[in-house]
Order: structure tokens, then C-alpha cells, then sequence
């Protein structure tokens, strides 16, 4: 997943790209500061403009930080897509958007926050809920070779996708780890961080966990 890191705009703002203008200046602020930082009465005072002529273009804070999410798994969805096509296999392909999924989650923390949870009930944000998914399916496809989540049968989804669900859980569970500063590294933490996450990808499609679970205690 890659993202143009926000460049602000010089000068004041120009009529008609306000919207533009509100997303870029929130981009910059979460890049610096928090989420909880990103407000209509801070925004509006950055780039110039009334909050009155905030409300012309979002609903609410909450929908803009859920453009800017949405924004951000368009990018996570043209990435999958990008390594699909441009690696040797799909295993090299996974591995290869984990690593940068992980990357992502490292430069834009905050934006990883409002991608997951940080806004209260963001499925019913429509733009949002529809990047989401794509973002999945693009997922499974890569593993699977072949579209996998379809809409009208989930439950059905589930059962052929199981593994593809798990990695899903897992890449967003290490690159949150990540990100939390939670997992140590030497001196070489961006290639140790790339070895990691393609050893445990690695681990997934040889299937080490039945290995280890069937395996009698006390060996190695």
C-alpha cells in the first residue's frame, strides 16, 4: 500500500479545490499530530476557508477521515492488484503487499487508525464500506487466483475463504504490532522487518502450524 505523503498548498486556497484542500490538510496533520487532533474549526482555520464552506463538501469530520480512509484502500487495492501482476507467483505477490502493507501502517499510523475502528459505525459510510471491500477481494483473489468474496452468498465466502480470512487477520494484526512499536529489531530493522513477515507468509503455505500441533511434546 502506497500513499503520496501530503504536500500543502502554498498561498491560500483556491475556489474549487476547497474539498481538495481540506483532505491534503488533514492528510498532513495526521502524518503529524493524531486523529483526535483533526477538527472542522482547526482545518477550516489552516486552509482559509469558513467552516460553513467545510460543510458544502463533508457531512461531518467523520466523513472526511473516512474519504481519507476509503482513499487509502483504493491505493491498498491498486497495490494488490500492481504485485499481482508483477511478480513470479502469487505467494511472492503476498508477500511482497504484506511487507508494504506493514510499511504503510508504520509511515501513517493515524491514518491506519481511522481505516479501522477509530470512527464509530464507518460501514454505514457508503464510499468507505465499498473501498473496504474491494480492498478484501482484491486480497483474495491474489491468494486464490480467482474471484473469491461475493457479496450475495458471505457466509458461503467464509467457508472457501477461510485462509484467506486468516491472512487477512494476520498481515493486520502484525502491522499493527508494527506500528505499536511492540516487535524488536538489530541494527538492519527494515530487512529484518521484510524477513519476518515473508518467513511467517512462508510458514502459513507450508503449513507449519499443523506440523507443530501434531508434533509430540517435548520435541523440536
Amino acid at each position: 500500500m502506497k500513499t503520496t505523503p501530503p504536500v500543502m498548498r502554498n498561498g491560500s486556497y483556491h475556489k474549487g479545490h476547497v474539498a481538495e484542500d481540506l483532505l491534503r490538510t488533514a492528510r498532513n496533520l495526521l502524518d503529524r499530530e493524531t486523529a483526535e487532533s483533526v477538527s472542522v474549526r482547526r482545518l477550516t482555520r489552516e486552509v482559509g476557508v469558513t467552516p460553513a464552506n467545510f460543510y458544502n463538501h463533508f457531512s461531518s469530520i467523520h466523513d472526511l477521515l473516512l474519504q481519507i480512509a476509503a482513499d487509502s484502500f483504493v491505493q491498498c487495492t491498486r497495490q494488490l492488484r500492481y504485485f499481482q501482476r508483477n511478480t513470479v507467483t502469487r505467494a511472492d505477490a503476498l508477500k511482497a503487499a504484506l511487507v508494504e502493507y506493514a510499511s504503510f501502517a508504520q509511515r501513517h499510523p493515524q491514518t491506519f487508525r481511522i481505516m479501522f475502528g477509530f470512527v464509530p459505525n464507518a460501514i454505514s459510510h457508503k464510499t468507505y464500506h465499498n473501498a473496504a471491500i474491494q480492498a478484501f477481494a482484491a486480497l483474495l483473489e491474489l491468494v486464490y487466483g480467482q474471484e473469491m468474496l461475493h457479496l450475495h452468498d458471505i457466509e458461503g465466502t467464509r467457508k472457501r475463504a477461510r485462509i484467506g480470512y486468516g491472512l487477512c487477520a494476520m498481515g493486520h494484526g502484525l502491522a499493527m504490532m508494527l506500528s505499536d512499536g511492540q516487535l524488536l529489531f538489530g541494527k538492519e530493522p527494515g530487512q529484518e522487518r521484510r524477513k519476518m513477515i515473508e518467513d511467517i507468509v512462508d510458514a502459513f503455505i507450508h503449513n507449519e502450524l499443523h506440523e507443530a500441533l501434531t508434533r509430540p511434546a517435548g520435541l523440536t
